[in-house]
């Protein structure tokens, strides 16, 4: 029976060409509804199609949904669940707190943050199916929401201190690292994404600037100590480098992974200077130590448009500036 459901699932009418997205699903969905087909291996593959559709204006949002609905379903299928009849708000609730490898694979305990994210993830994928006709009820299968822990502190600048020690564990006795670059990208106000997908040429030396695309397009001033970093990456390379490679990232990395890497980065250059763990001390904290500066120097709108940020209230916010009762 699974055999059968998978090679219907790939049939090449499934998801034919030409019309629109939700047709398409509806049309796929129909089919296993009149064939009454219950196999989760039939249904599993609508069920991403359909996230992706649902979510296709965020493409990161899509990708990671769409992730983490195969994940339900292998695992449903691994501990048993090989039809809808078998599928059970236990057995569900298990995958939201299943442990998880990390990199080095190792196990650990998942967080409830991380238990509320999963159970979002399914039970958006059994509503879309259930949409579809599957004959499921999403509320009952994915039991009570999932409590999500309270928020941490919001992310504030580094003092002068703390951003002198990030720079000097920066700053590796390996004169190729890129670690000084991607340092550089973060205190010149770049997101993760956005130092992801920095490449040399969006860098000026001599100017002392970095440009950021996408859609916080924007050339932001470089600080003295990255500006120096820069110069001195350049001279030790052996040979010219590609300016339109990436330049803080492997080549050939997508931008969601590419954005992880950076995140992951930043967070070890911060706990290798002892400062991970301070309050309101993340990834982000670089950004906003150059944003705070622009601040005090320029004004609130410059600090907006140093960080891409489309509201000035929110910049206040992340710098902790009452700029509505101030002069500057």
């Amino acid at each position: 029976m699974q055999r059968i459901a998978e090679s219907r699932i790939v049939q090449p009418g499934m998801f034919a060409r030409g019309e629109p997205p939700r047709v398409r699903l509806a049309v796929a969905g129909w089919g296993l509804v009149v064939s009454g087909e219950v196999s989760l291996a039939a249904w599993a593959d609508l069920g991403v199609e359909a996230l992706r559709e649902r979510y296709s204006r965020n493409e990161r949002t899509a990708t990671t949904v769409a992730a983490e609905t195969r994940r339900l379903f292998r695992y449903l299928q691994a501990v048993g669940a090989e039809r809808w009849e078998h599928v059970r708000c236990e057995l569900v609730t298990r995958w939201f707190w299943a442990a998880r490898p990390d990199r080095a694979g190792r196990l650990s305990e998942v967080s409830a943050s991380t238990a509320a994210k999963r159970q979002w993830y399914a039970l958006a994928c059994f509503e879309e199916l259930a949409g579809l006709g599957a004959p499921i009820d999403p509320s009952a299968l994915v039991g009570p929401r999932i409590e999500r822990p309270a928020a941490q502190a919001s992310a504030r600048p580094l003092t002068d201190n703390e951003a002198q020690l990030a720079r000097r564990h920066a700053d590796t006795p390996l004169v190729t690292s890129r670690r000084p670059l991607l340092l550089a990208g973060a205190f010149g106000g770049g997101t993760a994404t956005e130092i992801a997908a920095l490449r040399l040429r969006d860098l000026d030396p001599a100017a002392g600037t970095v440009t950021f695309s996408g859609d916080a397009a924007r050339t932001n001033p470089l600080d003295g100590w990255s500006i120096a970093a820069l110069q001195r990456w350049l001279h030790n390379q052996p040979e010219a480098p590609d300016v339109d490679a990436p330049l803080c990232v492997t080549r050939g990395m997508d931008l969601f992974r590419g954005a992880q890497s950076v995140s992951v980065r930043l967070g070890a250059v911060l706990r290798e200077a002892g400062l991970m763990g301070r309050p309101g001390v993340t990834a982000r904290s670089f950004r906003l130590t150059t944003a705070r500066a622009v601040l005090d120097r320029d004004g609130i709108e410059a600090a907006a448009r140093f960080l891409g940020a489309v509201s000035l209230d929110t910049t206040a916010a992340a710098l902790e500036h009452s700029w509505q009762d101030s002069d500057v």
